[in-house]
């Protein structure tokens, strides 16, 4: 059962299918944020504008690891958003049902989970009926992203291997 699960969640983020995602969760699941620990998903109403959102903003996604035991799942795939290439890590805890009860996100590189913080954050404030949290949030991470991006770019190989 929990193959099938991960398959489906897979699928869907491969098809940005919300709904074949949505079977995947059960109806009070929780997703917890990559960006801080402040912030939490919690049931389909709250999930399905986040899953519209990431659906809109990844590309080129690409799973090259599902592995778990029991209960607990890890997918990890690749994916990009705006200019950035991403890689994440989905914990998936299953409930008896075989569904996702708890996920918690994992996002590397720094400049990628910037890039996400940048897409997402303006974009998921307008859902909820934020619009100054958005115009906030849109003007905050730009700085950061370019700070992260020049940081990855020229200080980053300075303190690599020769």
């Amino acid at each position: 059962m929990s193959i099938d699960t991960t398959e489906r969640y897979r699928r869907a983020l491969e098809t940005r299918d919300v709904e074949l995602a949505l079977s995947a969760f059960a109806p009070d699941a929780v997703v917890h944020s990559p960006l801080t620990s402040r912030v939490r998903f919690s049931g389909h109403e709250e999930l399905r504008p986040l899953l519209e959102v990431a659906y809109s903003h990844l590309r080129d996604v690409r799973f090259h690891t599902d592995t778990g035991d029991g209960p607990t799942r890890v997918v990890v795939y690749t994916a990009r958003i705006g200019g950035e290439e991403i890689e994440e890590a989905a914990v998936l805890k299953l409930g008896d049902d075989g569904l996702i009860a708890e996920v918690t996100l994992f996002v590397r590189p720094l400049p990628g989970l910037v890039a996400l913080m940048d897409a997402f954050g303006p974009d998921i404030a307008r859902r909820n009926g934020r619009t100054f949290a958005a115009r906030l949030l849109a003007v905050a991470a730009k700085p950061l992203l370019a700070m992260v991006r020049a940081g990855d770019r020229r200080a980053v190989p300075l303190a690599g291997p020769r």
